[in-house]
């Protein structure tokens, strides 16, 4: 063949080969993706309302692929509030210093407050205008599994830097992706964020609230929340990527542990209401044998 043929012939194959791809991909995108796209786009909050948990599951896991695939995100993210010399000029400005203060409070308010409503429960049955034991118990149980257990075991064990910390805003310690094994921290550390998780927690209160407050009450939390969460990044504390794992890990955790209270809400509430009352009796015999006021004979009360 001559030199001239194949000067005419391979850019001729070279151009039906890029036809042939070029509609081979219209015709798959047309006939295979965008339906596939479609169908999922539309069968999606049907799923997440049949199996939440592994719809969460799905997504912590896309999304935490995503951010390792793409560590520009985190840095994009933090670098919106970060100064060209480095630092987080925002993480000294009063108001959202107050609004870090509130945030950290918050558990310190609520959470003593659910257990008063346990041992009020305990000790006082006749209390029915307080929150059910199972309702308390459900937000105590996400507050210490979710924020308590999970998020604070990954601060330890992962040891990703903070923002802050890392040489691109001005600090000494390496870049690393979520999930990546770390010693660039030791104790307290970004990944996942404690105060992101402390937020979506706290909208547990809606779950608990009675039927016509709930819209109210997630009206509320939903954008509390989310300021809480996001103030983190403008801190130089947190990643996006802390902040979205925390949000994900927990609602996982939510979505079980109201699987596993609610479904046991009477059994619960049974041996919750007046457990306390035969300690109590023996408290108040005892003080009154203390006080001599206890007649001779008596014995103490049924147990």
């Amino acid at each position: 063949m001559l030199s001239s043929d194949r000067e005419t012939i391979w850019p001729a194959v070279a151009r039906l080969t890029a036809t042939a791809v070029r509609t081979g991909a219209r015709r798959a995108a047309r006939d295979i993706v965008i339906p596939t796209v479609r169908a999922a786009v539309v069968e999606l909050p049907g799923f997440a309302q049949r199996a939440p948990i592994r719809f969460l599951s799905y997504l912590l896991v896309g999304l935490s692929f995503l951010f390792m695939a793409f560590p520009g995100i985190d840095i994009a993210v933090s670098g919106l509030f970060a100064a060209p010399g480095g630092g987080f000029p925002l993480s000294d400005d009063p108001l959202l210093v107050a609004i870090r203060d509130f945030n950290r409070l918050v558990p310190k308010l609520l959470l003593p407050g659910l257990a008063a409503v346990l041992l009020l429960h305990a000790f006082r049955p006749a209390a029915s205008w307080l929150l059910r034991p199972h309702q308390a118990l459900y937000a105590v149980a996400v507050y210490a599994v979710g924020g308590g257990i999970v998020v604070h075991f990954l601060k330890n064990f992962v040891g990703r830097a903070r923002p802050e910390d890392i040489v691109v805003f001005g600090g000494t310690e390496l870049y690393t992706v979520a999930w990546q094994l770390s010693e660039a921290c030791m104790r307290n550390c970004s990944f996942s964020s404690g105060e992101a998780a402390s937020a979506i927690a706290m909208l547990t209160l809606a779950v608990i609230a009675p039927g016509p407050w709930r819209g109210g009450f997630l009206a509320v939390l939903v954008p509390v929340g989310l300021v809480f969460s996001l103030n983190r990044i403008a801190f130089g504390s947190h990643f996006l990527s802390d902040v979205v794992v925390s949000w994900l890990l927990v609602a996982i955790v939510a979505v079980a542990l109201h699987r596993a209270i609610f479904a046991r809400a009477e059994a619960i509430d049974r041996a919750v209401i007046g457990a306390g009352q035969p300690l109590a009796n023996r408290v108040l015999y005892r003080l009154r044998g203390l006080a001599g006021t206890d007649r001779p004979g008596s014995t103490l009360p049924p147990q």
